[in-house]
């Protein structure tokens, strides 16, 4: 019996937004992250394994879920290890970022020449692209407040800041679009 892949980014999503809500709140947070976690591990895990060709770029993704979750609980319960698992972590999200960036990177060049980068793009891609950046920022930033990491001026702030712009901007173009 397979679930389908509708239902499970549907509840991967939501457990995105569990884990995020938790951790805005300020009292007895862990709870809902921890809930959050483990429904993305699972609702992640079921897509991961029901995929039949299977990129680096999604085992990248499937193992910063499940290190993140490993790494949270093991700061929760203050279990030993809990800094060789945050070092993982940060390796696993900046691995997951780079094969991201090379996936939108070799989209773009196979659909533009190399000396026109933006100008085959419509309105309505770009909003998108923004909307995706912006959704990328955004999850970054609940990340970082999470797991209260700060690498110099890249901190919780400056990632939500910059999501909140793209996702403003993203906002506007698509009004644009649709007035037309």
């Amino acid at each position: 019996m397979s679930i389908s892949e509708q239902k499970t980014s549907l509840f991967f999503k939501l457990s995105i937004s569990i884990t995020v809500f938790g951790a805005l709140l300020k009292y007895l947070s862990w709870p809902l992250i921890i809930l959050g976690g483990v429904g993305m591990v699972i609702f992640h895990g079921i897509q991961f394994f029901q995929k039949q060709k299977r990129l680096p770029l999604d085992y990248a993704r499937y193992i910063l879920v499940v290190v993140f979750l490993c790494n949270y609980l093991f700061s929760i319960f203050q279990l030993p290890y809990a800094n060789i698992l945050s070092l993982i972590t940060k390796v696993s999200l900046i691995v997951f970022l780079l094969l991201y960036i090379k996936k939108i990177v070799s989209a773009s060049q196979e659909n533009t020449d190399r000396n026109q980068l933006l100008s085959n793009y419509s309105t309505e891609d770009l909003s998108y692209l923004l909307a995706d950046l912006a959704t990328v920022y955004i999850v970054l930033a609940s990340l970082f407040k999470i797991l209260q990491w700060e690498f110099g001026i890249i901190n919780t702030n400056f990632l939500l800041i910059i999501g909140l712009i793209s996702a403003f901007i993203s906002i506007l173009t698509s009004s644009k679009i649709s007035r037309k």
